[in-house]
């Protein structure tokens, strides 16, 4: 019997986990410098950990950080090891995992069905 109990209370468990909403959280950033800018990115996934590079001409939005979550925040998500580098022409700045869960929680959240997104567009990461 007790055998019996153990299994129905695995099954339960693993039917509960299995119907939990899985979230797609992304914090986009749009370029308003005026300039095109190379950033370089690493941490900034928890599940695609290669370091990424790429351009972003002006007015251009892109993600540079994504996470996938059970109903977690994108705050809490953000890897302590998170860098952005950003390079204009002339200048470079790079943006640690503080800075970016401050400017994230400064701007509002959408919500479209399981995906989660907050727009950097304010220009405080122009290098």
């Amino acid at each position: 019997m007790l055998r019996w109990v153990c299994l129905f209370a695995c099954f339960v468990s693993l039917t509960a986990c299995a119907a939990q909403q899985v979230y797609r959280n992304d914090v986009y950033l749009q370029n308003t410098c005026g300039v095109p800018l190379e950033l370089t990115l690493a941490n900034d996934s928890n599940y695609d950990d290669q370091p990424r590079s790429f351009m972003l001409s002006p007015n251009e939005r892109s993600s540079i950080a994504n996470y996938q979550s059970f109903g977690e925040d994108v705050l809490g998500q953000i890897s302590d090891q998170y860098s952005l580098t950003l390079k204009s022409p002339t200048a470079s700045k790079t943006i640690d995992a503080q800075a970016l869960r401050k400017a994230t929680a400064g701007v509002e959240k959408t919500e479209e069905k399981a995906v989660r997104s907050w727009t950097l567009n304010d220009g405080a990461f122009c290098p």
